[in-house]
């Protein structure tokens, strides 16, 4: 399987700004055909691009930061106890790709993780499982599960962080 048959789904929550967790909101980001798809509760898409046109930063706070025409996506897997929950919508978009959902802080919320069965599956199909296949099984951080995929389908990827 070659990247531009990659589909990963994974849920988020986007932050207005790196210390700004009471506007963090629930979104999911799709990897398909070579491009990356942000969408948020009510379905509104953030953007929807080319790999080559988005790059990615992780921090080392764990979240990963999506650069895009100029603007920056700040993900995180886990969002803050007064967040938004996802929606059923969302829940059920996550959990048909197999997907968990993820957790508010404090543990209140969807199912938690972060989807790492789908994610080996993915960087298997590439051919780079072997090592990634061991991180991600001890709970890899995002830029562990994300930097092989993110690379194959040809975005630039800046992995520094945990």
């Amino acid at each position: 399987m070659d990247a531009t048959n990659l589909t990963v789904k994974q849920g988020f929550y986007l932050g207005a700004g790196l210390w700004d967790r009471m506007l963090w909101r629930p979104v999911i980001l799709t990897v398909a055909q070579s491009r990356l798809r942000l969408t948020d509760k009510a379905d509104r898409v953030l953007f929807d691009a080319a790999a080559p046109e988005v790059s990615a930063r992780f921090s080392f706070f764990g979240m990963m930061h999506l650069f895009h025409e100029g603007r920056r996506y700040i993900l995180n897997r886990e969002g803050a106890s007064w967040s938004s929950s996802f929606s059923r919508r969302q829940q059920d978009e996550l959990k048909a790709a197999g997907m968990p959902v993820p957790k508010l802080a404090g543990g209140s919320g969807g199912g938690g993780g972060d989807g790492i069965l789908d994610v080996l599956d993915a960087i298997a199909a590439l051919g780079d499982a072997a090592d990634a296949a061991e991180r991600l099984a001890d709970g890899g951080s995002l830029r562990r599960n994300w930097t092989p995929i993110l690379t194959a389908i040809g975005c630039r990827v800046e992995a520094r962080g945990r």
